[in-house]
């Protein structure tokens, strides 16, 4: 027999929704950028690498050396009156003689060819050359036309340079030569440009335009004895999405349908960086590439700024999103372990006009300001319109972060006060920082607050509820960063339920936007990402499909929804009590024991944790207890993020957790992914190396209850509740189209029946319109199915369906939307 719910509206409680409520939140993250969506294919142009990006790395990084036999070639790093001060790396190359004696220059471009053509059966050049391997490689498309640029130096006499796009069999797919003209008394860099199109039968190049080569690469031969200097090599392919140059088209496109009303950038912790000297600073990322200073990149890899804050502000206009920048708050990221670093007081009057600049780029006259000269001399004479600026991102909380974020808050609201400033309460949804965030939001009147949650399942289910008694007077929150832990089909329906509780308290839920947005196949650094994506595909997985269903049919005005009948799910928690040791801290364990609540006592051996875990503990296989208590003598080492003591049935799906370190907490992890108990996080306080704790965690109701006591002192006391909701109706209007959206989401095995009967009367829909409803549903048969950077097995489908009985069948594992018109 079918589940049956009927659903009743308050149309008394009608709210006004945010127009601006979907967006998206792009962070260089994952290779997000550089090798992502900077559609820039030589990885190290610059030769800028270096041991801060990588400790392997080095200025010849992603460059091949290719010295054929009988020749000779020394490749070097100068810095002598380079083309940018900025970037001061450039490579030299010194090619000595390969046939001997010398030649006209006509015969040098004939040498250069045939240099292309002469290989051996490794497919070598006859002459030395430089190969860049690209990101993972290049993909080369029939058809393409891939425009190429160098700077060069040529010492005594013109040198050429034979440029090749080399396929997967080492091959040469297409070629030309550039010619490096004799470098004067100055020392004076040349520019050379030139186009190489890999030959097809189709008129013009296609964005899926058959892939002839995956691995390809760009190889740069010196046929010519002589010494020539390299800088800032480039090649891009032509094809782009509406002529949006430097981006990626496939996956601006995916950008572009998820029609974003904003899009948040470039960050995130990337924003603040580990140290001033790490920080973003967004007038660094304009103006000509060549002088926009590199940086590493928190997330362990290199910046080259190809996509600077103009390009950024570019890519929002094309696909109709509102630019949302975020700078520093002038502190560093917290996330170190010693804290975060605040910009000198002397230095804040600098970084304030820096701030204010970015407003006067954004929107001023081009005409009268030096700032918005900059941005028109870029291409853009008419102004961005910026409307929204966010200051911090995850900050600590704490009396400097304080000073320096209301000095820069003032400073804008006395200068720009049409500008509405976004402020941040910290990284979780609940603990010190998201406390002392919101009472100093509320005591400073800041317009808008960043909030973030990175959770499991389970806790979007329990916590559909997190929005609905926030303060009307108060701010207005914009969740920045969300996700649930994982891209299964439950993940999305997790975070299609909480969408619908945040389109119906869209009054005070201005906007909001999943995160990570971009992570490239095999650099992933977080997980899950929004977005997957190699040098050939891009993948969508079952979050993304969420997003755009909610983002394609954005509303106005939203109603509560009451339910009644069955919509929460109970789990059958295991008994089974086993114990292991993770996290990425290092810590030693001593005097460890596992007693449990009939009085068996285990005591455990001690462990040396090299945050290298899982460490799995010696408990006797097969133990089992609805309660028990765990103690352990810990020292803490070193480690951003601590270490955790998992325990229950550590092997299955459903079991426990404490953290220990910079923070504590309790938590529970079901489904395989977890979140911490509300109420039992602690602030992110640097720890001491060395520093011992007296640990006891006493676990009640197989992992529903956990206390958690430091030196004798309770730190946490946490309490899941059993009865997990997973069945829910929204309903909301978009007024101008004329179209009410019915949201139903059920995450349970069976189909159920919704009466809409009450809903439909309330709202005064007519019968003609209740007869040919659109239905779009986002279902499978496993709520477990979707991997990591993998397309989503199924995807959202459309077909009509007829209510005039008021009655809707929700499939299992389903969320569906229905557009009513009328």
């Amino acid at each position: 027999m079918t589940d049956k719910l009927v659903a009743t509206l308050d149309k008394a409680g009608v709210r006004k929704i945010s127009t601006d409520l979907w967006g998206v939140f792009f962070e260089d993250i994952s290779y997000s950028g550089d090798g992502g969506l900077n559609s820039e294919l030589v990885q190290n142009g610059a030769f800028e690498y270096n041991r801060a990006d990588k400790p392997e790395w080095s200025n010849y990084t992603a460059w091949r050396k290719i010295v054929p036999a009988g020749s000779f070639a020394a490749f070097g790093v100068g810095e002598t009156a380079p083309v940018a001060e900025e970037n001061p790396h450039y490579a030299i190359a010194e090619i000595g003689k390969v046939g001997g004696g010398e030649q006209t220059a006509d015969s040098a471009v004939s040498r250069a060819d045939s240099a292309l053509s002469q290989t051996d059966s490794a497919c070598t050049p006859a002459a030395p050359a430089l190969e860049n391997l690209g990101f993972d490689g290049m993909v080369f498309r029939a058809g393409e036309t891939y425009d190429f640029s160098i700077w060069t130096r040529a010492h005594g006499k013109a040198l050429p340079v034979q440029v090749a796009l080399i396929g997967d069999d080492g091959k040469p797919l297409a070629a030309t030569v550039v010619t490096a003209p004799a470098s004067n008394a100055c020392g004076e860099w040349t520019q050379l440009r030139a186009e190489l199109t890999i030959t097809s039968a189709q008129a013009a190049p296609q964005p899926n335009a058959e892939i002839i080569a995956t691995q390809g690469a760009l190889r740069l031969i010196f046929p010519e004895p002589g010494t020539i200097d390299l800088d800032f090599v480039s090649l891009e392919p032509r094809t782009t999405y509406k002529d949006l140059k430097h981006f990626r088209p496939d996956l601006v496109e995916a950008l572009a349908d998820l029609h974003p009303r904003f899009m948040r950038f470039p960050g995130g912790c990337i924003t603040h960086g580990l140290g001033l000297n790490n920080m973003y600073h967004w007038d660094r990322t304009i103006g000509p590439v060549e002088h926009r200073p590199h940086n590493f990149n928190v997330w362990g890899y290199h910046q080259s700024f190809r996509i600077g804050f103009y390009e950024y502000f570019r890519l929002c206009e094309t696909i109709g999103a509102k630019p949302l920048p975020v700078l520093p708050a002038g502190m560093s990221c917290q996330n170190t372990s010693q804290g975060p670093v605040p910009v000198a007081q002397e230095d804040m009057p600098a970084y304030i006009d820096e701030v204010l600049g970015l407003i006067d780029f954004c929107n001023a006259d081009s005409a009268t300001n030096k700032w918005a000269a900059k941005r028109a001399a870029m291409g853009h004479i008419e102004p961005f319109n910026l409307e929204y600026l966010g200051i911090g991102n995850e900050d600590l909380i704490d009396d400097v972060f304080k000073n320096r974020f209301q000095q820069i808050f003032d400073a804008v609201k006395a200068a720009h006060p049409e500008i509405t400033v976004v402020g941040t309460v910290g990284p979780a949804p609940s603990g010190q920082d998201y406390e002392q965030g919101w009472a100093y939001a509320r005591e400073a009147g800041i317009p808008i607050v960043d909030e973030h949650s990175y959770q499991s399942s389970s806790w979007w289910f329990h916590n559909l509820d997190h929005y609905d008694h926030t303060d009307r007077k108060g701010p207005k929150v914009y969740l920045g960063e969300y996700g649930s832990w994982d891209t299964q089909l439950i993940n999305g329906l997790s975070e299609a339920a909480f969408m619908g509780r945040m389109e119906l308290n869209g009054d005070v839920v201005h906007m909001a936007s999943y995160a990570p947005l971009f992570a490239k196949n095999g650099h992933t650094s977080w997980n899950p990402d929004l977005i997957y994506f190699d040098n050939e595909n891009v993948y969508r997985p079952y979050s993304y499909w969420v997003q755009q269903m909610y983002a394609t049919t954005t509303a106005d005005t939203a109603w509560p929804v009451s339910l009644d009948g069955p919509t929460t799910l109970r789990r059958d928690l295991p008994n089974t009590v086993s114990l292991k040791i993770d996290g990425g801290a290092h810590a030693d364990f001593a005097d460890f024991s596992l007693e449990t609540a009939d009085g068996t006592h285990i005591d455990l051996p001690d462990v040396s944790y090299q945050g290298n875990g899982p460490v799995s503990l010696p408990v006797p296989e097969g133990l089992a207890a609805d309660s028990c208590t765990i103690r352990a003598k810990v020292t803490y080492y070193e480690g951003m993020w601590g270490v955790r003591i998992a325990s229950g049935d550590v092997n299955g799906k459903n079991y426990n957790g404490t953290s220990l370190g910079r923070g504590f907490s309790v938590q529970v992890v079901r489904e395989g992914t977890g979140y911490a108990l509300a109420g039992t996080e602690t602030s992110m306080d640097a720890v001491r190396p060395g520093t011992t704790w007296d640990v006891r965690i006493e676990i009640g109701n197989r992992g529903e209850q956990m206390r958690l006591y430091i030196d004798g002192a309770l730190v946490a006391d946490g309490h899941e509740t059993p009865d997990e909701p997973r069945r829910t109706v929204t309903v909301s209007r978009d007024s101008t189209a004329g179209v009410t959206y019915l949201r139903v989401v059920n995450a349970l095995p069976e189909s159920v029946d919704v009466d809409l009967a009450q809903v439909l009367a309330a709202l005064n829909v007519p019968d003609s319109a209740k007869a040919v409803v659109e239905a779009t549903v986002l279902t499978g048969n496993d709520p477990y199915a979707g991997i990591r950077g993998e397309e989503s097995p199924t995807c959202p489908t459309s077909h009509e369906v007829n209510l005039a009985d008021g009655t809707y069948t929700a499939p299992a594992w389903s969320f569906t939307t229905l557009a009513v018109r009328g």
